[in-house]
C-alpha cells in the first residue's frame, strides 16, 4: 500500500508538471521528473521483495519526502530571491509582447498626431543631439531627422544664437515653459520662426520638446499677425458706438497710435514691426478685453479700444496716473529688443444720447494734442485738455 502511495505522488507531481505545460508554460522540469521516475521504476522492478519490507517502506517514505523537500524548496528559494523562475518565464515573455503592442499602437497614435500638426516637433537630449520631425527639418531647412545641438545652431541668425540660449537656461523646475521668436537661414535667406518648448526630466537628465512654426503672414496665418487681419474696421467701431448710444450703455474711447513702429519697420524691416504689433494687440485683449466688439483697426498704425466696463477703465486711468507702463510693452525677437510706445487720445461717453461722431472726434482730438513735441504726456483725456 506505501509503494501505491509513493506512486501516487510521483504521479501528481507529473500531473503537476503537465498543467503546467499545456496549460501556459513552454518550459518545465522535466529532466527532474524523468530521474525521479526512473529511480523509482529501477528499485521496482529489481528490488519489489525489498519494497515490501520495513527497509523497504523506509525507502519509499524517504524518496518520496527528498522529492517533494526539494520540489518546494527550490521553488520557495527562487521566490523569495524573487528571480525568475522557469515557470515564470513564459508569463513573463508574454507579457513583455503585450507591453511591446501597446507601445506599437502609442507611438503610431503619437506619429499620426504629429502629422496633423502644422508646427514642426523637436526633442533636444541631454547629450546635445535633437530629434526633428519631417514638418521640423521641413520648416529648418534639415536633411536629417537627427542632428546636433551645433548642427542646428549654424542656421540660426547669428545675433539670436545668444537670445536662444538664455531662454533654454532660464528654464526651471517651476518654470519650465519657453517661447522666443529668433531668425534661422536658409540658402541665404532669412526666416523668422516661433518656438514654444518646455523642458523636461528623464531619469535625472535634462532635455527639452518644442514646437516651432514659421511666422509667415501668407503661408502660416496661426500666427501673431493673424490677430491684427482679425480685427474689425472703423465702421464696426461706430456701429457699436452706435449701438452703445442706442441701449444707453457708458463707455469710454482709446484711440492708440503706435508711434515708434515706423522707426522699427525701418531698421528691422515691415515683418518685425508687424510681430510686436501683434504682440501689443495680444497683450491689450488679456488686460482689458472678454467681449469680441471691444478692440478696432481703424489704420496701418492706429488702433481703437472700447470700454464698456467702468472697473476696466478705473484700472486703465490708475495704470496710466502711475508709471503708464501697462501701455508700454518691451519685446524680445531673436537679438532684437524693442519697447513700443503708443499714444493714445481718450474720450467718454458717460451717459446716454452723446453723439458716436462727437466721441470719435473728441478721442481725435486728444490723441493729436499727445503727438505734439511740446506735451509731456504720451496720453491725453480730453475733458483734461
Amino acid at each position: 500500500m506505501n509503494l501505491y502511495v509513493l506512486l501516487a505522488a510521483i504521479s501528481a507531481l507529473v500531473l503537476y508538471q503537465l498543467i503546467i505545460l499545456v496549460f501556459g508554460k513552454k518550459r518545465t522540469e522535466i529532466g527532474y521528473i524523468i530521474t525521479s521516475s526512473i529511480l523509482i521504476g529501477f528499485v521496482y522492478f529489481f528490488f519489489f521483495d525489498s519494497l515490501v519490507s520495513t527497509y523497504g517502506q523506509y525507502y519509499q517514505y524517504g524518496t518520496l519526502a527528498i522529492i517533494l523537500l526539494y520540489f518546494f524548496t527550490g521553488n520557495l528559494k527562487k521566490y523569495f530571491k524573487k528571480d525568475i523562475s522557469e515557470y515564470d518565464f513564459y508569463a513573463l515573455e508574454k507579457e513583455l509582447d503585450d507591453v511591446k503592442n501597446a507601445s506599437e499602437l502609442l507611438r503610431k497614435r503619437f506619429v499620426s498626431t504629429i502629422e496633423l500638426l502644422h508646427q514642426g516637433i523637436s526633442f533636444r537630449e541631454s547629450d546635445n543631439t535633437i530629434f526633428g520631425s519631417d514638418r521640423f527639418i521641413t520648416i529648418m531647412g534639415l536633411e536629417s531627422n537627427q542632428f546636433t545641438t551645433e548642427e542646428f545652431e549654424s542656421i540660426i541668425y547669428k545675433d539670436d544664437i545668444i537670445q536662444y540660449r538664455s531662454s533654454l537656461e532660464k528654464t526651471t523646475k517651476r518654470n519650465p515653459i519657453y517661447t522666443l521668436n529668433y531668425r534661422i537661414i536658409i540658402h541665404d535667406e532669412i526666416r523668422w520662426v516661433k518656438e514654444v518648448g518646455k523642458r523636461i526630466s528623464i531619469n535625472k537628465k535634462i532635455g527639452y520638446i518644442s514646437l516651432v512654426s514659421l511666422v509667415d503672414i501668407k503661408q502660416y496665418p496661426t500666427t501673431e499677425i493673424e490677430v491684427l487681419n482679425a480685427l474689425k474696421n472703423e465702421k464696426n467701431l461706430y456701429n457699436e458706438m452706435q449701438k452703445c448710444t442706442r441701449e444707453k450703455t457708458p463707455y469710454h474711447l482709446i484711440l492708440i497710435h503706435l508711434t515708434n513702429i515706423p522707426k522699427i519697420n525701418e531698421k528691422y524691416g515691415r515683418e518685425v514691426g508687424d510681430l510686436m504689433m501683434g504682440e501689443y494687440i495680444k497683450k491689450m485683449r488679456y488686460n482689458f478685453i472678454k467681449e469680441d466688439q471691444s478692440l478696432y483697426r481703424i489704420g496701418g498704425i492706429d488702433f481703437a479700444l472700447l470700454i464698456k466696463d467702468e472697473k476696466k477703465f478705473e484700472f486703465l486711468n490708475r495704470a496710466l496716473s502711475g508709471s503708464g507702463d501697462l501701455m508700454n510693452l518691451k519685446m524680445v525677437f531673436g537679438g532684437i529688443t524693442q519697447t513700443l510706445y503708443p499714444n493714445l487720445g481718450i474720450s467718454a461717453a458717460p451717459y446716454e444720447g452723446v453723439n458716436p461722431d462727437k466721441v470719435l472726434e473728441q478721442a481725435k482730438e486728444a490723441l493729436s494734442v499727445s503727438l505734439k513735441d511740446t506735451t509731456n504726456s504720451n496720453y491725453i483725456f480730453y475733458d483734461r485738455i
